[in-house]
C-alpha cells in the first residue's frame, strides 16, 4: 500500500467523546469501536505513551510542565497527533469512522476545528467535523473513584483529580454547549456499573437519529475524487 497517497475521499465519521476525568470514556469507546467498526484514539493514552517513550527529551519536559500547570495542550500541539491517527483509520476500508476520546477540552482546541483542519491531505465528505459528539455524564464522586482506581499514571492522586476536575468544570461546559446548540451532542448517563452503562448506552444510541444516520446507516464504499 502506498502510504504517501492520500486516502480516497469517502464518508468517514469523526466522533468526539467528552466527559470528566474518570467518566469512563475509554471503556465506552472500546465497546463502540468493536460493535460499530470504529477506530478508537485516546488523546490521553497516546500522550502518556509518547511521554513515557520520550521522557528524557526537552520536548517531553516542556509538555509535562504545561500539563502540570496549565492543564491543556493547544491545537498546535494536538492536531499533529490527531491527523496521522485519522489518516491511519481512513486507510482501513472496513472502518466507518474514528472515536476521538478526550478532545476538544477547551475553546482553543474547539476553534481549531471550525473547519476540517486536514482537508488537503485527508479530504472528507461534508463541510465540518465532527459528525457527532458523545458526552458521558457522571457524578464527581463516581469520577474520582474511577480515576483513583485505574492508576494510569504514577502521579495520579486525589489532589491531581481535584485540579483536573476543576479544569473540566471551567473549560468543558462551553465546549459541550457549542455542540448541543449545533445539534451534535448525544448525552449518556455513565454512573452505573460497566454492564449498566453499556446497556444504557445502547438504549440511548438506538433512540438517536443522529447516531443512526452517521454510523449505523453509513454508506461505507469508498469513492475516488474526480
Amino acid at each position: 500500500m502506498d502510504t504517501n497517497t492520500p486516502p480516497k475521499r469517502r464518508k468517514f465519521a469523526v466522533i468526539f467523546v467528552l466527559g470528566a476525568p474518570g467518566s469512563g470514556k475509554g471503556t465506552i469507546c472500546d465497546f463502540l469501536a468493536r460493535k460499530y467498526s470504529l477506530s478508537h484514539f485516546s488523546v490521553g493514552d497516546h500522550l502518556r505513551a509518547w511521554m513515557q517513550a520520550n521522557r528524557k527529551t526537552p520536548l517531553a519536559a516542556r509538555i509535562q510542565e504545561k500539563l502540570d500547570h496549565q492543564g491543556f495542550l493547544t491545537s498546535v500541539e494536538l492536531n499533529p497527533l490527531l491527523g496521522p491517527a485519522i489518516e491511519k483509520a481512513m486507510r482501513r476500508d472496513e472502518l466507518k469512522g474514528i472515536l476521538i476520546d478526550g478532545f476538544p477540552r477547551c475553546d482553543e482546541q474547539l476553534n481549531s476545528w471550525a473547519r476540517w483542519p486536514f482537508q488537503e491531505k485527508l479530504p472528507l465528505e461534508g463541510d465540518a467535523k465532527p459528525d457527532a459528539v458523545l458526552l458521558l455524564n457522571v457524578t464527581r464522586e463516581n469520577a474520582e473513584a474511577r480515576y483513583l482506581a485505574r492508576g494510569r499514571d504514577r502521579n495520579d492522586s486525589a489532589d491531581k483529580f481535584t485540579r483536573r476536575f476543576a479544569e473540566y468544570l471551567e473549560e468543558g461546559p462551553p465546549v459541550e454547549r457549542h455542540f448541543r446548540e449545533a445539534g451534535l451532542l448525544v448525552e449518556i448517563d455513565n454512573n452505573g456499573t460497566k454492564e449498566e452503562n453499556i446497556a444504557g448506552l445502547e438504549e440511548t444510541l438506538r433512540g438517536s437519529a443522529l447516531w443512526t444516520r452517521v454510523v449505523v446507516n453509513q454508506y461505507t464504499k469508498s469513492t475516488f475524487i474526480v
